[in-house]
């Protein structure tokens, strides 16, 4: 076990829940670039079956995860789209063939796990899915739909399931009567109860949930969810709950982990989370949520550049191609100042968001007409000269091997611990803020 996964299992507050009943250990999925049919025929592994490196292109969709979810708990996975949550919670339920790792729920590893003893776990491990109309079969009524899962893992007799079918629909908070109805007679908050009606009626233990409520309306998402809390306590259930919307986070979730690019960035409690985050992108998402006041002026948080391919993910720190906070390189006398108008003209010149080219608009523009002193100068200096020239490949490169590929950021893959402001459960950062 690698050091970061020992540490997501290790100094658990128990507080309010159970023993660990989920732990991902050091989870990655990747794809190929080629997938095709006959595609993982010709995929050279090793001694362990792990693809190895022979020119072909992968999308590291996860990488290296490891967290631990309690018994009884929630944990919220938030992040942009396409950072790769669903890619894990697919992975998680085995739905995804895990490319590494181990997860474990109840002790047992259900990478190892195949055939009938796969079948029997999936009964304890559910899936709610993000669309609540396509998760549904048009063709099959209600009260079907929700017997299914009892059906096929061999609980009870007919006139059992059905009457259980409609003791759900009522705890989900619909009429029981409508269990001969179909789908379409049914709106999209209507639809995810049958869904979590669905779940629930193998009596799981482990509930991930995909974005449940992200396709509904502002005013059924509140419904939903305090119908999913309720149902969390009556039934004993323990939830993995994604979503990109913080508010819906911070509205059900006890614990919250972020995700960027296949990576976890942050781990914490959700009150620590919300009021000490401790990874710039964590800050990010919180200041894009918009306030709900009249007298604010509106601005929100923008983040810097695009995000890099799963391809080829940036060295060191995933997040330091677009962070406000990256870290000056130590063999540069540079002052906070002279470092972030050169990262910010470093970024310009990358993306060429500037048309002039005359050296001295170029240093009045950046630098208020006078680059910063020493070799970093020397550097800066030489990159408006590849401008001047239009030599703009030349002068990116120029700069992100002097700056960017010399920061601590590009050089050392970041996880620290930090020290909680509220609360008592651990706090995780993958950030070099927090290296002293």
């Amino acid at each position: 076990m690698t050091e970061r996964a020992a540490a997501a299992t290790e100094g658990v507050d128990s507080v309010g829940f159970g023993d660990p009943l989920v732990e991902i250990q050091n989870v990655s999925k990747y794809f190929p670039t080629d997938e095709g049919l006959f595609s993982w025929l010709s995929v050279n592994r090793d001694a362990d079956g792990l693809p190895v490196e022979t020119g072909r292109e992968w999308v590291k969709a996860v990488e290296d995860v490891s967290f631990t979810i309690r018994k009884g708990e929630t944990l919220g996975l938030v992040g942009e789209s396409g950072c790769g949550k669903s890619t894990l919670a697919r992975t998680i339920l085995r739905l995804l063939e895990p490319t590494e790792g181990s997860i474990y729920f109840k002790g047992r590893d259900l990478a190892d796990l195949s055939g009938e003893k796969l079948r029997n776990t999936r009964k304890d491990v559910q899936m709610i899915f993000q669309d609540p109309q396509s998760s549904l079969d048009p063709r099959m009524k209600v009260g079907k739909i929700v017997e299914e899962p009892m059906q096929a893992h061999g609980l009870l007799d007919a006139e059992g399931r059905a009457a259980r079918a409609q003791e759900l629909l009522e705890k989900v908070g619909l009429d029981p009567q409508h269990y001969n109805r179909y789908p379409h007679a049914f709106s999209g908050g209507q639809r995810q109860r049958i869904n979590l009606a669905r779940a629930l009626s193998v009596n799981p233990d482990f509930v991930v949930c995909d974005e449940p409520v992200s396709a509904l309306d502002v005013s059924i998402q509140a419904q939903v969810l305090n119908t999913m809390r309720d149902l969390q306590e009556e039934f004993g259930l323990t939830y993995l709950f994604i979503a990109h919307d913080l508010s819906v986070i911070r509205h059900i979730s006890d614990r919250v982990a972020v995700m960027y690019l296949g990576q976890l960035v942050e781990l914490a409690d959700k009150r620590e989370l919300f009021e000490n985050p401790s990874h710039p992108y964590t800050q990010a998402l919180l200041d894009s949520i918009p306030v709900p006041d009249p007298r604010a002026d509106g601005r929100r948080g923008v983040l810097e550049g695009d995000v890099p391919s799963p391809i080829q993910p940036p060295s060191g720190c995933r997040f330091r191609t677009r962070c406000p906070k990256l870290i000056a390189p130590a063999e540069y006398d540079l002052s906070d100042e002279a470092w972030d108008r050169v990262r910010a003209f470093m970024r310009h010149v990358k993306r060429r968001d500037f048309t002039e080219t005359d050296p001295e608009a170029v240093r009045r523009r950046y630098f208020d007409g006078h680059v910063p002193g020493g070799s970093a100068g020397d550097v800066v200096s030489a990159a408006i000269d590849d401008i001047a020239a239009d030599d703009w490949d030349d002068a990116t490169e120029r700069l992100q091997e002097a700056f960017a590929e010399q920061s601590v950021c590009a050089r050392e893959e970041p996880d620290y611990e930090v020290d909680p402001e509220y609360g008592t459960d651990r706090h995780t950062a993958a950030c070099h803020l927090h290296r002293e």
